[in-house]
């Protein structure tokens, strides 16, 4: 019997069978769901090149960007206000989990104005990430030294021992190691009583959230040419398939993804949700990576699934 998508209860969110599907070579699993913030960009003062339309779109994306930033966060202080959020930068695009809100909760401490909030707030989230990454991944390593050492222990407090242990599991991506370093020694500097951090407070809660920012964007972005991804599919991303069961790409990035062909569509539901929508039966092609990536490219829109076309469909077969 041929399995195909229509035969799976959740089709391509149904990831316990995907294994069984018949087309499985022509699939590959693409993330859809993320955390962005942009309003720092749209808050700068214009260029003095740009052409006045420009100036003029840009004028008026302005103004309702501090009027939310006002709703948000009240009038009063809205220059620092605007200032901090300018400063900050935009939030770098993150697949959903754990660490999202209370990112966002670190982001806007410092924003209002609440700089050692944000400080504390930020170093120990970076610690989270730490022990997330150990905890959830660590029953896929059982036969590296490092197990006996962390497998009873529920959490992990000594910056360099983690990264040391994730560095040789190959969790980490490049620079991440770093990032996290770096932020340790401000969160060592911070934490513990030092009399200078009174000084430095607005600096080093601007440092941290940047430094954070990096490692969430290295380890949990979409573009910044991660090793799981597969290469030259412009605006949408794909695990490659030798990843599908790398620890970290099973446990963070499959859960969020969709199993898709080359000429998958996208839909917003009305609860304000992306989904996939898709062919259900590819055929018994298996389509390398690069083969994956051509067709992705040079796909049809004609032939890219809608719901009206399935709605059509619907209609022929009845």
């Amino acid at each position: 019997m041929r399995t195909t998508i229509a035969d799976l209860i959740s089709g391509v969110y149904d990831y316990d069978g995907h294994a069984r599907l018949a087309d499985r070579g022509a699939r590959r699993y693409h993330p859809f769901s993320f955390d962005f913030d942009s309003t720092p960009m749209n808050l700068k003062d214009h260029e003095n090149h740009w052409d006045e339309q420009v100036k003029n779109e840009h004028a008026n994306n302005r103004a309702q960007a501090v009027e939310r930033l006002k709703l948000e966060h009240g009038a009063r202080h809205i220059e620092m206000i605007i200032k901090n959020t300018i400063d900050l930068g935009p939030k770098s695009m993150s697949l959903l989990s754990y660490h999202n809100i209370l990112h966002e909760q670190a982001r806007r401490s410092f924003v209002t104005g609440a700089y050692y909030p944000a400080l504390v707030a930020t170093c120990s989230l970076g610690e989270r990430i730490l022990n997330h990454l150990v905890l959830d991944l660590r029953d896929s390593f059982k036969a590296s030294p490092h197990y006996k050492k962390v497998y009873r222990k529920d959490s992990f407090d000594y910056w360099p021992f983690a990264v040391t242990v994730l560095m040789d599991w190959k969790v980490l991506v490049n620079g991440v190691e770093a990032g996290f370093l770096a932020l340790s020694d401000l969160r060592n500097r911070s934490i513990h009583f030092n009399p200078d951090t009174y000084r430095s407070l607005r600096d080093d809660a601007l440092i941290a959230l940047h430094r954070l920012d990096k490692i969430i964007a290295k380890q949990f972005g979409y573009f910044g040419r991660q090793p799981w991804f597969i290469e030259n599919t412009p605006g949408a991303q794909f695990i490659k398939r030798n990843y599908e069961t790398d620890p970290f790409v099973r446990t963070y990035i499959i859960p969020r993804s969709g199993f898709v062909g080359p000429l998958y569509g996208m839909e917003l539901t009305r609860e304000g949700r992306w989904q996939h929508l898709d062919y259900h039966d590819y055929g018994d092609e298996e389509l390398a990576d690069e083969a994956f990536a051509r067709r992705v490219r040079e796909r049809d829109s004609k032939k890219v699934v809608s719901r009206e076309m399935i709605e059509q469909n619907r209609k022929s077969a009845g």
